[in-house]
């Protein structure tokens, strides 16, 4: 019998996700869907250990998020462009803030990641450096929609050469990352144990460097592109929240599981105004670089396939997809 999460019951899970705990708190947010389907939906769900029953006759159901971050959701439920909105789920925040460092290795690193990665340490040599500089500039930049190419970037930052036909906006978000990448390796010690919002807000400033990206916390809404996702809007809120997640990454002591942490929870915060995602990234290939010696590009990675590894994440809060991508740069 095929179990997996189908529109049903990803719509009910969206629901689930924003506080709705019954069938008929549920059916209220779904007035064109009976009862009885909504109720196939939580067993689905139930079934997969996403959701958890309590109670027989009127049940109650919370979401199990620890099935949840390894549950895959199919690209199909991602691009329906009819699904639910979402918004900034604070039980997932406050689930992820009462977990141990333990816990957090686990479920973020299962299986023998730790060793795996640790037989891969070792100290970052120059040539190292310039290789992992030109990749992560090049390509941290083109899914952004920069169209230097990866010859174009390796002259820029080697030769300074500058690349015609391209615009400085992009040839400044090109440098911009090369900068990061050299903050990151003069100031390792800013990102051994416990993260700072000022070096978050450091590494945000010299990504938007010239492109017009406000410093700081974000005073406004935000909305993403392609997404049913509404992130939090009140800065002070915004800000709290800052500091629950990089305490939740900082508590972590698997590198894979606080760099994998880090790629996720910066971008869904949305803390700035801009160049989220690239924070994110780059705060990501900082906890890597400080603990093994090594970043990540996701060279091999599509504009499309990432959209969707985080589109899994705002909405459904699934960590999955943004896993398996991480995991390909290293093994």
């Amino acid at each position: 019998m095929d179990i997996s999460i189908n529109k049903n019951s990803s719509y009910v899970l969206l629901q689930l996700l924003q506080g709705k705990n019954t069938a008929a708190s549920i059916s209220r947010h779904m007035p064109y869907t009976g009862i009885r389907s909504i109720q196939r939906g939580l067993n689905r769900l139930t079934e997969l250990s996403i959701a958890v029953k309590q109670g027989t006759n009127h049940p109650t159901y919370t979401v199990h998020y620890e099935a949840l971050v390894h549950t895959n959701i199919a690209d199909k439920l991602l691009e329906n462009e009819e699904r639910p909105e979402s918004t900034l789920n604070l039980d997932f925040i406050a689930w992820l803030d009462a977990l141990s460092s333990n816990d957090l290795d686990r479920i973020f690193a299962p299986g023998d990641i730790a060793a795996r990665l640790k037989s891969q340490q070792k100290p970052m040599t120059a040539k190292d450096l310039e290789y992992l500089t030109v990749e992560l500039s090049w390509k941290s930049s083109a899914l952004e929609g920069n169209t230097y190419t990866l010859l174009d970037t390796q002259l820029l930052l080697m030769e300074g050469v500058r690349a015609k036909n391209r615009t400085e906006f992009e040839t400044q978000m090109i440098l911009n990352h090369k900068n990061t990448v050299a903050f990151i390796v003069e100031n390792k010690e800013l990102f051994k144990d416990k993260l700072a919002f000022s070096t978050l807000e450091e590494l945000h400033k010299i990504i938007g460097y010239n492109l017009g990206i406000e410093k700081g916390v974000r005073k406004k809404l935000v909305k993403i592109t392609a997404s049913n996702y509404i992130p939090g809007a009140n800065p002070h809120q915004l800000r709290e929240y800052a500091d629950t997640v990089l305490a939740v990454i900082s508590r972590a002591q698997n590198p894979f599981a606080r760099a994998l942490l880090a790629l996720a929870l910066i971008p869904y915060l949305q803390i700035f105004e801009d160049g989220n995602k690239r924070t994110g990234r780059m705060l990501a290939n900082a906890l890597l670089i400080a603990s093994i010696g090594s970043g990540f590009s996701l060279r091999k990675v599509s504009p499309r396939q990432l959209a969707l590894a985080y589109l899994s994440f705002y909405e459904f809060n699934s960590a999955a997809s943004l896993s398996k991508i991480l995991k390909a740069e290293f093994f």
